[in-house]
């Protein structure tokens, strides 16, 4: 196979990381890369370690643009880029050396468009971890990868291996969060079958108290709710238990974001946002379609769910322990 893998890699402010993303698609056993580190604005030292790695590796092209986000970087290098498939991975992980190899081999001998893999976390990580969890790769039709993707919420694009043409025109929005929610319901819901190696080629680094997803909570955080509407209109027209899926990822997404607001209440104080959680959350709940927490939120006001919020974390706070000392 000589198919050209384009690998986008949005850079900012990773400099403890950045290496070892940098190395670990150097390695890769499927050597026909083109390797594009968009450096968006670094402020520490991330950018001037691409440049080295640039002068080590001539399959690496790196480019230097003002701050504006990982969807704006992104963009950047679906612009630039020239594979045949394109992959991305985000700066503070790395992957393991049969990724892209795996990925490409499975989609082309099956005339693929889209490839996916399993992940894992950075703590759970061992370095013979593949050699006791590689599994067989199997074609998944759209009702199956839809309720599995939504389901267990792999929307993150870097778990995938594109086909060019599924992409070309497709770009990030720009200035959101959870831009993958969106771009991945766009991409599958425009094939009809993908590849999946239930396999943790992809290493999620949880160790990165700098990433935006683990920053504090804010309005700009309570606007991904989204999202989830986005998904939740986009599978209507596809089977009920789709349809059921994308509800109960609503259901955990508002759940949340309710939660969160009462843990910050100063970004709430009249309850406005709330107020458009529980009435969201009556509007979609029904017997089909129930959910717990969400049919609390409805029904207790505000001063008895901060009182049930707080009762229920402590049981689920006794239980974990209960479950560690024994």
């Amino acid at each position: 196979m000589n198919f050209l893998i384009s690998i986008i890699v949005p850079v900012y402010n990773v400099d403890n990381f950045i290496e070892r993303c940098i190395l670990s698609l150097i390695h890769q056993t499927y050597q026909h890369l083109e390797i594009i580190l968009i450096n968006d604005g670094s402020t520490d030292n991330s950018g001037s370690l691409c440049d080295k790695y640039a002068k080590i590796d001539q399959r690496i092209q790196v480019f230097h643009i003002s701050n504006g986000g990982s969807s704006i970087a992104r963009n950047y290098g679906l612009k630039v880029c020239k594979g045949d498939y394109i992959g991305f991975v985000d700066s503070d992980d790395w992957i393991d050396p049969k990724m892209f190899e795996l990925l490409l081999k499975y989609g082309v001998n099956q005339s693929l468009k889209v490839i996916e893999c399993s992940s894992i976390d950075s703590n759970n990580y061992t370095d013979n971890h593949l050699n006791h969890n590689l599994k067989k790769a199997i074609i998944e039709d759209k009702n199956t990868f839809l309720e599995r993707v939504i389901s267990h919420k792999r929307f993150a694009v870097w778990r995938r291996l594109y086909h060019r043409s599924v992409l070309t025109n497709r770009f990030f929005i720009e200035h959101i969060l959870h831009q993958d929610v969106y771009y991945t319901i766009d991409v599958l819901t425009s094939v009809n079958e993908i590849g999946f190696i239930d396999s943790p080629l992809y290493i999620y680094n949880v160790e990165n108290r700098n990433s935006v997803i683990r920053s504090e909570y804010s309005l700009k955080k309570l606007n991904s709710i989204n999202a989830a509407y986005y998904v939740l209109e986009q599978t209507k027209p596809y089977h009920v238990r789709i349809q059921n899926a994308a509800k109960k990822y609503l259901f955990n997404f508002l759940n949340s974001h309710y939660n969160s607001l009462f843990d910050h209440h100063e970004l709430d104080p009249e309850f406005y946002h709330r107020k458009k959680i529980k009435k969201s959350l009556g509007k979609n709940l029904s017997f089909k379609n129930f959910d717990f927490y969400s049919f609390m939120i409805v029904i207790l006001p505000f001063t008895f769910y901060q009182t049930f919020l707080r009762i229920n974390r402590r049981r689920i706070s006794f239980k974990q322990k209960l479950f560690y000392k024994y």
